[in-house]
């Protein structure tokens, strides 16, 4: 008969049948003790969590730990770290934990100071010290200089040195006196009167010992006018010997003066740094260091005597200098890295990794006149100086959005020193003058933490990547189910009471979260290792405890954080759901149709998965050999569903002939479904729609399949098996359970089945089934209670009646009835035209529906 759906459509032919063989059912049937994967009590010999220690070592990541331990322990170059594996599996938990271990016993790291170079005032010099000397060192130069100052002030202002300057400038004096004088008195001599003036000397012939007049030398005679110029003249050379005298007096006197200074300068400074000299004697760059600033102390001595006589600086450095009132600022240690003698070496996590966090930078300071100015006390240390001697921590992820950051990073492990550059500088951006302080040597290991595929990538693509980071720790992302891991997570679950103050666990409480923990891998025989998501339910958990007023956490409040964290998330399964029951979207859960079946998919929304079931419709006629499945011409089908779909013409091929599959025309397609869609696990079911066209043979709605297949028959296993039998099992409880409802499954996914309370209920009550096939052939019996046929007689044919007759004996037909195929024109499965290439820079349209994974 002709059957509608439920707005009238018509549709496939629904037909009564008979029931499958009684003997199969039950051979294939599972129990519900199958399909969990209960906690084995005896596991936890403790009551509550509070009897158990908190988790000190790493358990179920033995790869990764042996890798961490042997990067760690290379000395050798390249032999950086990386740890490899999903968000949330407690990458870094455990690396951090291996090298806080390992640093407390490693030497503690030296420190760093900046100091001016009094040589090139923009290269500032960087100078090591003993770790935890680097603050104590500034403090000591800073007393020393302020004292120096204070000294050299009063030094200058004591009367001894007044006296001492006085008698020195009195001496000058009276040399010069006597010059002069007797530059006088020659004068006088030779008959000329001088007159000293701010010009200069000026000289008058004398006459009767008085200047002569301009008359009295206008009527001289010739002879006598030329007389008195030759005198002049000698009269000059005396003058400019006797003025070389005179300033030989003077800079022999300033030369005293400077002396007489010098000395008082080194009298007031250098007793000030011999404890410093004495305590860092075996420092050869601090003596240096200490040996250039009581030079530079005696040298700018005036500094501290006025605001005159400033020495001339670089134009980038002189506004900073000038603006520090006490001009001591050009001697301050600038400790960039510190370090504590006592807590080993330094263990750094960056989580901000630009390229000045990293690396360091130099920061500048506006002026009041304008500009920017800056010196050696304004470079900042980055994380990789902070970590040098240790270990430094980063997120590859945060890197790549930093690409400056990844390339001074690889050329400071290259280099083996890091160097603090200005970024416009550095990568030509724009010509500017500033500082270049001195390089570090760098000794540090570097951890990077991200994911597989990125590793690969950039091992692949980045010949530094690949030199530098030679050792990759692969974290596990699930680990056996065994007594001793269950303990492992019950003492993790113990360890975040004591750090969060959770309510202690139950025994059942613990049985619960590990019996969850199987869930998140999908896998009764494993455990996930995604402790970060196992214990956010604890955490949940613990809350609902509390909401209670329950003194610990019980199993029921495991329970409760388990169903209300798919409750937040799954407003578009339940929508779906309302679909499904309401008839917007057609399944059916009961009786039979031809041609039709319950698929199977899986919606992946991120935070939540869930299977709901959709129908997979075939209509077969005579023809040419084409298959042709719309979601592939459509484009709506992925790679992988396209493969398990094109493995169906090889199965047919298989089990009737190749020409008698040249000899039909098949449609499949996903009714209802708009989305894309992916995977090969409605392979099996597409065949089994296939199978009842051609055979005319109805199949059961009230029983749902997944599974993929190969082209010989045999069911393979596929993904989200758990997800898919509750999507099947919510629309048949909603509609209401018949006794008769659902799911075959491959048998190899039966240690992937770790389901709901509520469903294994209903299996235990016999509500619902669950059935484990391992060939085509049990599952089109199970579907159709025909079976299959899978055996050929004597007569080359498979037994009467069966559904391997049934269709190859439509497949005859077919091949009769059908008009003769034009020459050289083969039988095919019909390929969709080739989907247009994106334009460059334009991403492809979203699907209208999430990825669908069938």
């Amino acid at each position: 008969m002709e059957a509608r759906d439920r707005d009238g459509r018509k549709g496939p032919r629904m037909t009564s049948m008979p029931a499958a063989g009684g003997n199969l059912r039950e051979r294939l049937r599972l129990s519900a003790t199958q399909a969990s994967a209960p906690c084995d009590l005896s596991w936890l010999p403790f009551e509550t969590t509070d009897a158990l220690p908190t988790l000190d070592a790493v358990f179920g990541q033995e790869r990764a730990v042996r890798a961490i331990e042997f990067a760690l322990g290379m000395e050798a170059p390249g032999y950086h770290l990386f740890a490899s594996g999903p968000d949330g599996f407690g990458k870094q938990t455990v690396v951090t934990s291996f090298l806080r271990r390992r640093a407390q016993a490693a030497q503690p790291a030296l420190d760093w100071v900046y100091v001016h170079n009094f040589t090139r005032p923009d290269y500032p010099q960087a100078i090591s010290l003993p770790p935890g000397e680097g603050p104590r060192f500034a403090r000591a130069m800073e007393s020393a200089v302020a004292a120096a100052a204070r000294e050299i002030k009063a030094a200058f202002d004591s009367d001894d040195y007044v006296r001492r300057r006085q008698a020195l400038a009195e001496a000058v004096d009276h040399e010069r006196t006597a010059l002069l004088e007797g530059l006088q008195n020659r004068a006088m001599e030779m008959g000329f009167a001088l007159q000293f003036g701010p010009a200069g000397i000026a000289s008058a012939p004398l006459k009767d010992g008085k200047p002569i007049t301009e008359e009295q030398f206008a009527a001289l005679t010739d002879a006598a006018r030329q007389k008195l110029q030759e005198q002049r003249a000698a009269l000059e050379d005396v003058v400019q010997e006797t003025l070389l005298q005179v300033r030989g007096v003077e800079r022999i006197g300033n030369e005293r003066a400077n002396a007489l200074d010098e000395d008082v300068a080194a009298f007031a400074v250098d007793h000030l740094f011999q404890p410093l000299g004495a305590q860092y004697g075996h420092d050869v760059e601090v003596q240096e260091y200490l040996e250039a600033v009581r030079a530079d102390l005696r040298h700018e001595r005036d500094r501290f005597r006025s605001s005159e006589g400033a020495p001339a600086l670089p134009p980038s450095l002189a506004p900073l200098l000038q603006a520090s009132a006490s001009g001591t600022r050009r001697y301050e240690v600038n400790t960039v890295v510190t370090n504590d003698a006592q807590r080993g070496a330094p263990v750094v996590v960056e989580t901000h990794p630009t390229y000045q966090n990293l690396i360091g930078r130099v920061e500048y300071q506006s002026q009041p006149g304008g500009g920017l100015a800056t010196d050696h006390t304004m470079v900042r240390a980055g994380a990789l100086m902070k970590a040098n001697g240790g270990y430094l921590l980063l997120r590859l992820r945060d890197l790549l959005v930093n690409t400056l950051a990844l390339d001074g990073l690889k050329r400071a492990l290259t280099s083996g020193v890091v160097a603090i550059e200005n970024m416009a500088e550095t990568y030509g951006l724009m010509p500017t003058v500033g500082l270049r302080p001195e390089p570090v040597p760098l000794n540090l290991k570097v951890i990077l933490i991200g994911e597989a595929y990125l590793y690969s990538l950039l091992y692949r693509y980045d010949p530094d990547f690949r030199q530098l980071f030679r050792v990759k720790a692969e974290f596990e992302e699930d680990f056996p189910r065994t007594r001793e891991n269950a303990l492992g997570l019950a003492s993790v679950v113990r360890s975040e009471c004591v750090r969060g103050g959770l309510l202690p666990f139950t025994k059942g409480a613990v049985a619960r979260l590990i019996e969850h923990s199987s869930r998140m891998v999908a896998d009764q025989r494993r455990l996930s290792a995604n402790i970060a998501g196992f214990l956010d339910i604890a955490r949940q958990a613990d809350y609902w405890a509390r909401t209670g007023g329950a003194p610990s956490v019980t199993t029921g409040h495991v329970e409760r954080a388990v169903e209300e964290t798919v409750y937040r998330s799954a407003l578009v399964r339940d929508r779906v759901l309302e679909a499904m029951n309401d008839g917007t979207i057609h399944v059916d859960t009961t009786g039979s149709r031809i041609g039709q079946i319950n698929a199977l998919s899986v919606y992946d929304l991120g935070d939540i998965e869930f299977g709901r079931p959709s129908r997979v419709t075939c209509v077969v006629s005579p023809g040419n050999g084409a298959i042709v499945m719309v979601e592939r011409d459509s484009d709506l089908a992925g790679k992988i569903h396209n493969k398990g779909f094109l493995i169906l013409r090889g199965l047919l091929a298989d089990r009737f002939g190749q020409d008698r599959a040249s000899a039909l025309h098949a449609s499949l397609t996903f009714e209802q479904l708009y989305g894309e869609i992916d995977g090969d696990s409605a392979s099996s079911t597409e065949m089994y729609a296939l199978l009842s066209a051609l055979a005319e043979a109805p199949i059961e709605q009230q029983i749902a399949v997944t599974g993929s297949v190969d082209q010989l028959g045999n069911i393979q296993p596929i993904g989200g098996a758990t997800e898919k039998v509750e999507g099947f099992f919510d629309i048949c409880r909603v509609r209401g359970m018949t006794g008769g409802q659902g799911v075959a499954i491959p048998r190899a996914n039966i240690p992937h089945l770790v389901l709901r309370a509520d469903v294994l209920k209903a299996i235990e009550a016999g509500q619902f089934h669950l059935w484990a096939i391992d060939r085509i052939e049990e599952g089109i019996e199970l579907l159709t209670g025909i079976p299959a046929g899978g055996t050929r007689g004597t007569d080359g044919k498979y037994p009467e009646g069966t559904i391997f007759r049934r269709a190859e004996d439509r497949l005859e037909s077919f091949a009769k009835g059908r008009a003769p195929q034009p020459s050289g024109e083969p039988s095919r499965i019909v390929m969709p035209s080739p989907a247009p290439r994106p334009t460059p820079g334009i991403p492809p349209a979203p699907p209208p529906e999430p990825p669908v994974s069938v």
